[in-house]
């Protein structure tokens, strides 16, 4: 029998840290880490640009090339649900930003499943643990802009964030732009404060991009196995308890301790499913017996949507796309008054309405630089263009991720039923309000030629506009997540699923709610998190280096 202390599947930011961690303890238990993409060796250590190519190519190893179903609500559009495959997971393919949220997300995290290891106090623990800053920025006359003090980052972790090797030329102009438009500038994001115009850092450093396996996985001891082309199709029980897993090719793992799933938010409710656990009517529509029921499993899929506006400008010997490909551009954080003053707002939960005004949560995200092909855009002699785009921070509406079969080769069914909830669309339309006028500044003002977007500022022309030019940053959360029952979530604090043994969920699949930030900083969190709770509980090390709150 083929049998490991912890059998950990997929290799993505929360998979290769809980991996790496407990192998890593002074006991060494036994480790084995199942991949169900290939182990990518020979593209591995590609610059970052040729990377990204790769990774969006036709057929790319890299990618699942996920789709949602049809959204009839945007004008039928089918969105891209791209996730990473193969080592690193999506760490392998996103678009390298790093960004940690707000210290308010983590409290209420805290508060919401009753547990304070979720807090900011230890989350901010963790991203000591995670990260080595190099905090040098490439344009130092900026740093009244950008400018991240040393003493109060970690240069102590295996995953080097940096702010770029080059800027864009025109990178000063849209720190005076956001400044005219009402949005004061934050020198740094990831101070546990996001609000105001910004630039988070890269996980890029000397031109590689940098992935949990690079970070994690490129040195492992000797009780630390890893199979990649190991994708699973379902996880053993024996009775009531997680017992191993079966991969696609009927090889079979056992665990004699646990089994952890981090296959990410669309893959860790298929497998679950595929195993006979998940909703009752769900497993029955496609003939699959059931094991455990699991009414909240594939529900309360959250992610943050977005929409794009630009303008095309007279050019003035300067290209706002000069320098390299993937090197970080702007990105800041509101709160939006409008919002606040609407209907929709006073309609939501008290929770929330308590929530969303703390300090340093966003109500939108705006990023600038986007290519101009998201505005189906060609730039023309003489032109040149600026695109952004509006990210709705707090999603109320929530999706589903189930089965489109009960073939494990087959890819789940997504329907991430984005702008459904009338909250989220008041804060996209007043968005992208906001990034119209950052747009319309004064310092871009006399050399507009036009604008890309909406028809005109009225409700019903923003939201045309928004109902056929609408996107997914890529940050699908909380499809099992979080909570203190089994009515209304489905692991606890301590990540195991309610009513089984042996088996533990760790990724963002977890979250409780979907984190105003650039989810994999806090899917790196969810593994140490996850690993300090198991190292503690099993007594794998015998000095920690931490406290447990």
């Amino acid at each position: 029998m083929d049998a490991y202390d912890f059998v950990v599947v997929g290799a993505g930011a929360s998979g290769a840290v809980v991996a790496s961690r407990l192998a890593k303890s002074s006991s060494r238990p036994s480790v084995l880490l199942l991949e169900a993409g290939g182990s990518n060796d020979s593209i591995q250590h590609l610059p970052a640009t040729e990377r990204f190519n790769v990774a969006f190519s036709p057929d790319s190893p890299l990618n699942w090339n996920y789709k949602t179903v049809l959204q009839t609500q945007l004008n039928g559009q089918e969105i891209d649900y791209s996730r990473g495959k193969g080592l690193g997971g999506s760490t392998a393919i996103n678009f390298c930003g790093w960004v940690v949220g707000p210290r308010d997300d983590y409290d209420e995290w805290a508060e919401l499943v009753e547990d304070k290891s979720f807090c900011w106090q230890n989350a901010k623990s963790c991203l000591g643990r995670i990260g080595h800053l190099h905090s040098e920025i490439p344009q130092p006359k900026l740093s009244k802009y950008v400018c991240a003090r040393p003493e109060d980052h970690s240069t102590a972790g295996p995953l080097h964030l940096t702010y770029g090797d080059s800027w864009v030329s025109d990178l000063e102009d849209i720190f005076m732009a956001a400044e005219q438009a009402g949005l004061k500038s934050n020198s740094d994001v990831n101070s546990g404060n996001p609000i105001g115009m910004g630039m988070g850092s890269v996980c890029i450093y000397k031109g590689q991009r940098l992935t949990s396996s690079i970070a994690y996985l490129s040195d492992p001891p000797m009780n630390l196995r890893i199979l990649s082309d190991a994708g699973v199709a379902s996880v053993l029980l024996d009775g009531k308890r997680a017992v191993g897993v079966e991969t696609l090719d009927s090889r079979r793992f056992y665990a004699r301790r646990e089994v952890i799933l981090s296959a990410g938010a669309l893959n860790t409710p298929q497998i679950l499913m595929l195993s006979g656990i998940g909703p009752r009517e769900e497993l029955e529509k496609h003939g699959i017996k059931l094991q455990h029921d699991l009414p909240q499993l594939g529900r309360n899929l959250q992610d943050h949507c977005f929409s794009s506006v630009g303008i095309v400008m007279e050019e003035d010997g300067r290209s706002p796309h000069e320098g390299k490909k993937q090197s970080p551009t702007p990105m800041g954080w509101a709160k939006l008054d409008s919002v606040f003053a609407s209907k929709e707002y006073k309609a939501l939960p008290r929770q929330q309405q308590d929530f969303l005004p703390a300090p340093t949560v966003p109500s939108m995200e705006i990023a600038t630089h986007i290519p101009p092909t998201f505005l189906n855009h060609t730039i023309s002699p003489g032109t040149t263009f600026l695109g952004a785009m509006c990210l709705v921070m707090n999603p109320q509406s929530r999706g589903t991720v189930t089965l489109q079969s009960p073939d494990p080769k087959k890819a789940p069914l997504i329907d991430p039923r984005f702008m459904t909830h009338e909250y989220d669309r008041r804060v996209m339309i007043e968005g992208v309000r906001q990034v119209q006028r950052i747009l319309a500044a004064p310092v871009f003002a006399s050399r507009i030629v036009h604008r890309l977007g909406p028809k005109d500022d009225s409700e019903e022309g923003i939201w045309e506009h928004i109902r056929c030019n609408t996107g997914s940053s890529w940050h699908m959360s909380c499809t099992a997540r979080m909570g203190t029952d089994a009515n209304s979530a489905c692991v606890d604090s301590n990540f195991r699923v309610f009513g089984l043994a042996g088996l533990r969920l760790v990724d963002l699949s977890i979250c409780p709610f979907v984190p105003n930030n650039h989810t994999q900083s806090t899917a790196y969190v969810v593994g140490e998190i996850a690993a300090e709770k198991m190292i503690a509980e099993y007594d794998l090390d015998e000095t920690l280096p931490y406290a447990m709150l």
